[in-house]
């Protein structure tokens, strides 16, 4: 019995090497069970006494002389995926894919014991077993195991670290390579485009990196692009910043000369003074954030209430008293956006539980400063600038253009009620004034409004900022090459009178990015026809009653009147894919946070950029 399995075995083998080959069944065989089988001939073409099963592969003998077909026959019908003698075909599927559940769900289960033994023999936290790299190895596994009929000792295939480390370098030159082709050939029927940067530190070592991602439109889609995470080592002054940034961005072949480029930093001065005379705005994320801290600090009662959140919080943390909740309070972060909000909100939402932990603790005096109904009214104001900032860090979707509207909402959220406490009304002033003082509103972002077709009529200005804003966009069509014969004269008509639509005030918990738009622009005025006989898309587009349906994508919309549009679509297209934030930055360092954890400090600069630039380059 022994020597006939290993002679089935060689059988096999020699099947898969090619030495021995199938051929269908005799063409007198009418039983059902031969449409599961193939016959096997030897390397000299005789057919010899074995049969193979088409769908498990396994090795039959069978001589039609010497041995039966009832083994056959039972293989047939029970075999994963065979074909079944039974009449009911539905039947026979039904079997098939239980079967098949059954086989999943037992492979399923070891591999999930395999997981756990991984985790545990080599210090690994569950979440490495979830993500999409992990997915790709356990794919790139199954898949030669696919290709070889036998088991495979993993050691036989596990590479060294050190190989690891040289492919992921190897892989993100080639990548850089490709990426450097696909922008020379992307970047040439515009020369618009932004570039978000920004400096973080490691936490443990208190070294400085610099990160340059590049965002730029290709057939109606954002791209973004992380180019480079570099270690920053000279003293960061503006002119080493810029010399940095234009040494990456020469990296790719981009002369920063030969483009019209459009930065997105944060308010630091070293790259205030680097992107000095260039095309320059500031994070409005960044902006927002200054402006509820800083006003915050500027009214003493209520800086004092956020105070002794903080020392809630920090003692609920230090007395492991969480899990007591049903929702952790979150702790004041002062670089982490909104953070201030999430801490006073959490203990809102948690008051009751919080104060009858602290009763039968005896420790009251940790509540004793907190007024619910007070923070309340404060999370009430400040959660309008957490959507707000929420909603302009996005970088897969445009957001330039709803800088303005959301500043004009922002300052309409903070003018005084008659129903307003003094402590909210000493706030909505401290934040006007910081909104005025923090918030950099440019012709870029009029622009980026001006090319939206909801709020093309700039209703909150008067005719001659308008006519501003529309030899800006002329100015910018001529300076990126789309419109060289561009006419001067601009004529846009007063209509300043003209009753204002009124529009119904959206509820805190839904206030979209379209219902900014929609309240921007309730104060739409009419355009009249102008005498002038010269074409001008720019007051064609003006003029026009756009049909924009709420919820549709600004960018497919510019795409879709491209034909009727031309330059202005061309022009829209590249703009609005330039993020309103340096959001994308502050992404990318709560990655490199989690690469250069502390057990990893010995990890070259090189490396942290080649993992940084692989994984956003999928």
């Amino acid at each position: 019995m022994h020597a006939f399995k290993i002679e089935k075995e060689n059988i096999k083998k020699k099947i898969d090497e090619g030495i021995f080959k199938t051929c269908s069944k005799p063409s007198s065989a009418t039983a059902s069970w031969w449409h599961t089988f193939l016959r096997i001939k030897d390397g000299k073409d005789d057919i010899i006494p074995f049969l193979q099963c088409t769908k498990c592969l396994s090795i039959f003998s069978y001589d039609v002389n010497k041995t039966g077909s009832s083994t056959h026959k039972s293989h047939a019908q029970n075999c994963l995926g065979g074909g079944a003698a039974s009449t009911s075909k539905n039947q026979d599927i039904s079997d098939m894919f239980s079967k098949d559940k059954i086989s999943l769900t037992s492979s399923k289960a070891a591999f999930a014991e395999a997981c756990a033994k991984f985790c545990a023999y080599d210090l690994r936290s569950f979440e490495t077993v979830n993500g999409q790299g992990f997915e790709l190895l356990c794919q790139s596994l199954l898949d030669i195991a696919h290709k070889h009929p036998h088991r495979i000792q993993a050691k036989s295939i596990i590479s060294d670290p050190t190989t690891i480390s040289r492919k992921v370098q190897k892989l993100a030159e080639e990548n850089r390579s490709e990426l450097i082709n696909r922008l020379l050939f992307d970047l040439k029927k515009i020369k618009l485009f932004g570039i978000t940067t920004d400096f973080w530190k490691n936490k443990y070592s208190s070294e400085s990196y610099l990160t340059v991602t590049l965002h730029y439109n290709k057939g109606g889609v954002m791209n973004n692009f992380v180019l480079k995470t570099v270690l920053f080592s000279d003293a960061k002054t503006g002119e080493n910043t810029k010399r940095m940034i234009w040494n990456i961005l020469k990296s790719y072949d981009i002369n920063p000369d030969s483009y019209e480029i459009i930065y997105i930093t944060d308010n630091g001065s070293n790259l205030i003074s680097a992107l000095n005379g260039e095309a320059h705005i500031r994070c409005i994320c960044h902006c927002i954030n200054l402006v509820v801290s800083q006003s915050i600090e500027a009214c003493p009662s209520i800086d004092l209430i956020v105070a002794q959140c903080r020392d809630l919080v920090c003692h609920f943390k230090r007395c492991e008293l969480q899990s007591k909740l049903s929702s952790t309070l979150k702790q004041d972060i002062c670089t982490r956006w909104n953070s201030t909000y999430d801490t006073i909100w959490s203990i809102y939402l948690n008051y009751d539980d919080v104060q009858e932990i602290l009763l039968n603790r005896n420790e009251e005096k940790y509540l004793s400063g907190i007024d619910r109904y007070l923070i309340k009214d404060i999370t009430d104001l400040l959660s309008v600038f957490k959507i707000c900032s929420e909603k302009l860090s996005a970088d897969d979707n445009p957001t330039l253009h709803a800088v303005l509207p959301w500043f004009v909402k922002l300052k309409k959220t903070c003018e005084p009620r008659s129903t307003d406490k003094l402590y909210v009304i000493q706030l909505k002033k401290a934040l006007l004034e910081k909104l005025d003082e923090k918030i950099w509103i440019t012709d870029i972002h009029y622009i980026a409004t001006f090319l939206h077709p909801e709020t093309k009529s700039l209703p909150t200005l008067s005719h001659s900022e308008r006519n501003k804003v529309v030899q800006s966009v002329k100015k910018m069509l001529k300076t990126v090459g789309l419109d060289e014969n561009s006419a001067d004269t601009i004529i846009v008509t007063d209509n300043d009178k003209i009753k204002r639509r009124r529009n119904k005030r959206a509820k805190r918990a839904d206030i979209t990015v379209d219902d900014v738009l929609k309240e921007f622009a309730s104060n739409d005025n009419s355009l009249t026809d102008s005498d002038n006989d010269v074409y001008d898309e720019v007051l064609e587009y003006m003029k026009s009653k756009v049909i924009y349906e709420k919820g549709e994508d600004v960018l497919s919309w510019w795409k879709k009147y491209s034909c009727i549009y031309g330059k202005l679509s061309s022009l829209a297209l590249a703009l609005l894919s330039i993020p309103a934030s340096s959001a994308t930055s502050e992404r990318v360092f709560s990655e490199t946070g989690r690469i250069l954890e502390s057990r990893r400090q010995q990890l070259a600069p090189d490396s942290l950029d080649s993992l940084v630039f692989l994984r956003n380059f999928k």
